[in-house]
């Protein structure tokens, strides 16, 4: 089998599909980058099948911690059930997260075997026999000790899961299967949004040889430091939400310390263009003379912050406002504003959405 086959890899969605589609009858092993959003999948699993989730955090979990013994004095023998913390008292369908499965102590792995397996059992006690198991690691080449025996890889499908790219295109279109696409569902700083947008090599991947001197991304060969991933963007959304309750020194060192020195000294340039945007209160007042930026990277940030902003009351004041910018800013309020769950039925119910699509369809 030739190498194109040997080496397939699948985006976040797709393995969130095969995993909802095959359900109990397979254990699914993902194998990803760092930070790459395999936690955040195991969610969309649970709110999908409507199952309760367990997150087991399997590195921080000591054998004693899987099961306590109970006697039985009429027997005189010893059962061991298992923990709390597992569900199976619940006596329900579960979605089991076993994440970092690989970088659990060895006798973990062991007694966690034949819940890898149908049927699915702790120290002898069945799961619903309808349970979701799903583990989780990083690469091998990663470094950071993610090693699969034999006997626990044959028990799995494991499967290589891609580093999400940035997904912004240059006609203002935004892929599916992108960070870009979640991020604007999950209310990520407009911020970082602009900057991802300005700088997709951010979310490259160490894998891609062109990517060897690529400063902001995880790299196993260096030494470990603070990196640009899904995960630590979203810790960065959250520190630059709250800038204005602390110092600019605080929340510079903060994000040196979520996404690394380079990437944090380079947004903290899109954060000074955020801050000196025309207000949003005076947009929607006077969308007719209100200030217009001229800048690529304010006209991106204003269009990323309008799409959080903008409601029922405002949205044809700033359509009126958006009439006076560049079509590209445009494109991108109004294809952000359809690819936001929340924001979508205001765009499809908005008098100004649907004549300023009607005007412009010859940009699509």
């Amino acid at each position: 089998m030739s190498e194109v086959f040997m080496n397939r890899a699948v985006t976040l969605q797709e393995a969130e599909d095969l995993i909802v589609a095959c359900g109990a009858d397979t254990t699914v092993h993902l194998v990803g980058e760092p930070g790459v959003g395999k936690t955040s999948m195991f969610k969309n699993i649970v709110r999908r099948t409507g199952y309760k989730g367990i997150y087991i955090d399997a590195p921080n979990i000591e054998l004693g911690e899987l099961g306590v013994p109970i006697p039985n004095h009429e027997t005189k023998t010893t059962r061991i059930y298992p923990n709390e913390q597992w569900g199976f008292h619940l006596d329900e369908p579960l979605v089991i997260f076993i994440d970092e499965f690989t970088k659990a102590h060895q006798a973990v792995k062991n007694m966690l075997h034949p819940l890898l397996n149908e049927p699915r059992m702790i120290m002898g006690i069945p799961a619903h026999e309808n349970t979701i198991v799903v583990t989780a690691g990083n690469h091998s080449s990663d470094g950071v000790s993610d090693v699969m025996m034999s006997h626990s890889r044959n028990r799995v499908t494991v499967m290589s899961v891609k580093k999400p790219h940035a997904g912004f295109n240059v006609d203002g279109s935004i892929d599916d299967d992108s960070w870009g696409k979640w991020a604007i569902g999950n209310d990520i700083a407009p911020e970082i949004l602009a900057w991802v947008k300005e700088n997709p090599h951010t979310l490259a991947s160490y894998l891609d040889a062109s990517q060897a001197g690529n400063k902001y991304i995880f790299n196993p060969k260096e030494s470990q430091k603070s990196f640009v991933s899904p995960r630590s963007l979203a810790r960065a959304s959250n520190i630059l939400k709250k800038r204005h309750m602390v110092t600019v020194n605080a929340t510079i060192t903060a994000l040196q310390g979520t996404i690394g020195a380079p990437a944090a000294n380079d947004l903290m340039s899109y954060v000074e263009v955020a801050d000196s945007l025309p207000t949003w209160e005076s947009i929607v007042k006077d969308p007719k003379t209100a200030q217009v930026p001229t800048s690529p990277a304010a006209l991106c940030l204003l269009a990323f912050s309008a799409v959080q902003r903008v409601d029922r009351e405002t949205i044809s004041k700033f359509f009126e406002y958006l009439k006076r910018t560049p079509k590209e800013l445009q494109s991108v309020f109004c294809i952000t504003g359809m690819k936001n769950d929340d924001k979508k039925k205001l765009f499809l119910t908005s008098q100004s959405f649907v004549e300023w699509m009607r005007e412009n369809q010859y940009l699509f």
